[in-house]
């Protein structure tokens, strides 16, 4: 099958909000990752025929801007066949998370009207990421949102660090779909414009869901040395590395979690929540947003 149609009503509206879930390019993938692993001389070929080539508009945007490279897809996963073998029946049962993505976006719906919940791709990639958005939806990278107790009983240690807990795909579906709705937000080529635009996802997520799509344990007690360093450097240009895991002032996803910070922060100070979750969807001067979160004062109030 294609897709699944998931239709969306709400008790204050008459308007029936249709979206589509497409799971085809998971079908398509191990059809191709089948063929492969029994010719891999010719992997890259079958994957381009089988997979790239059936793909979904989703599965096109996502190579453009993760995969990338079909030779080294194809490197990738007969490298990783036992991997991608492990978790092969939990992506053939993505589809089971349906109910909890539409009862997730029914409560931000309620609180953003104007809410957009945008056609779901999941794909399968080379581990590059878990998911992005494009003109067509939310695009779902499945293999990095795989792990569960039976199938991860073999991998080694890097792999049960990295990859995501299989339950954890509403999570990360919510998060795309915050960025889905961020049309709001003006965008400048700085850390602050970028932090904010992820921040927010991540705060509004947890804000829905009860819990954010990334991990920020690295930052207990490190508060403070890293909203200093973030604040040397937030006008500057966005391609300077937040994500360095060997910088001790920016552990793995600091830019999500300092932008998170001032996004609560924000909402805390706020009386009106609902204005205050509409603000942080439209964010029009991203110096002024910071100025009016005061997370300088609530670092220091929470975490001194």
């Amino acid at each position: 099958m294609k897709f699944k149609l998931v239709a969306l009503f709400f008790m204050f509206s008459t308007i029936v909000y249709s979206q589509k879930i497409y799971t085809s390019d998971i079908d398509n993938f191990y059809q191709a990752f089948d063929l492969a692993c029994a010719d891999t001389i010719n992997s890259e070929k079958l994957f381009d025929k089988y997979y790239f080539k059936k793909g979904t508009k989703g599965l096109n945007d996502f190579y453009k801007f993760k995969i990338k490279n079909k030779e080294k897809f194809s490197e990738k996963v007969i490298n990783g066949k036992e991997f991608y073998a492990s978790i092969r029946q939990e992506l053939k049962n993505v589809i089971q998370f349906e109910d909890s993505i539409i009862r997730n976006f029914n409560r931000f719906k309620e609180v953003y009207p104007k809410a957009v919940l945008g056609d779901i791709y999941f794909v399968v990639g080379r581990l590059s990421s878990n998911g992005t958005i494009s003109k067509n939806g939310l695009i779902i990278g499945t293999e990095y949102l795989s792990k569960t107790t039976n199938n991860s009983k073999n991998w080694n240690s890097s792999m049960l660090k990295s990859i995501f807990d299989f339950n954890h795909i509403p999570i990360t579906v919510f998060h795309e779909m915050i960025h889905f709705n961020q049309k709001g937000m003006v965008k400048e080529d700085n850390l602050l414009s970028n932090a904010l635009r992820e921040g927010s996802a991540e705060f509004l997520t947890e804000i829905f869901t009860g819990k954010t799509d990334g991990d920020y344990k690295a930052f207990q007690n490190r508060e403070i040395v890293i909203l200093e360093d973030f604040k040397k450097e937030m006008y500057q240009d966005k391609s300077i590395s937040w994500r360095d895991e060997n910088e001790p002032l920016r552990p793995r996803n600091a830019l999500y979690w300092v932008g998170y910070l001032i996004c609560k922060s924000y909402y805390e100070h706020s009386k009106d929540k609902q204005q205050a979750i509409y603000d942080i969807l439209n964010v029009k001067n991203n110096s002024d947003f910071y100025k009016k979160s005061m997370v300088e004062d609530y670092i220091i109030k929470h975490f001194k």
